[in-house]
């Protein structure tokens, strides 16, 4: 009865591994984003701390310089290191990188907007505020960085082929 305890715990630990290694391979961009993304916005609040509250600079040029560093920065993870799987090989490096700053833009104005709320209404530290700005701001990030680096299906149809296909190639290993 041991016996069968033992080799069912040795299975249940086999099945999980696999499980936990197939979750890692599955989401590995979100993984590799995470480490960089928590990078980059290490970098935006290093330079916007320097500069708003060591060198006294306004809020909004401070933090407008942060980004501008920071999405720099972040751009170069993202192309090299993060998002290399399924790879969107059609368009240039500068295309990539004007929609990659238009996104940004966007999400520049709600992290302003919550610096703002948080030093000069709430008078928060700000380097509080500047954290949960970065988390806010880096989970809409994600979801537009994606668009920029990854090959985009565009129908149903297609990922419904891409599906097939894959399926396929795993029957014939």
């Amino acid at each position: 009865m041991t016996k069968n305890k033992k080799e069912a715990t040795i299975v249940d630990q086999a099945q999980i591994r696999k499980l936990g290694q197939k979750l890692i391979k599955r989401h590995r961009n979100l993984w590799v984003y995470t480490i960089f993304g928590f990078v980059a916005a290490l970098i935006n609040t290093v330079v916007f701390m320097v500069l708003h509250s060591w060198w006294h600079n306004v809020m909004v040029i401070s933090n407008t310089i942060a980004f501008i560093i920071s999405n720099l920065a972040s751009f170069y993870f993202n192309q090299k290191a993060v998002f290399i799987n399924n790879v969107d090989h059609e368009h240039s490096t500068w295309h990539k990188l004007i929609v990659f700053f238009t996104y940004r833009v966007i999400s520049l104005i709600p992290d302003t907007l919550i610096m703002l709320v948080g030093l000069s209404w709430l008078h928060l530290n700000a380097l509080f505020v500047k954290i949960i700005d970065q988390v806010l701001v880096g989970i809409f990030n994600y979801l537009t960085t994606r668009s920029v680096f990854q090959k985009q299906e565009h129908t149903m149809i297609e990922r419904a082929k891409r599906c097939i296909q894959e399926q396929k190639a795993k029957k014939k290993q």
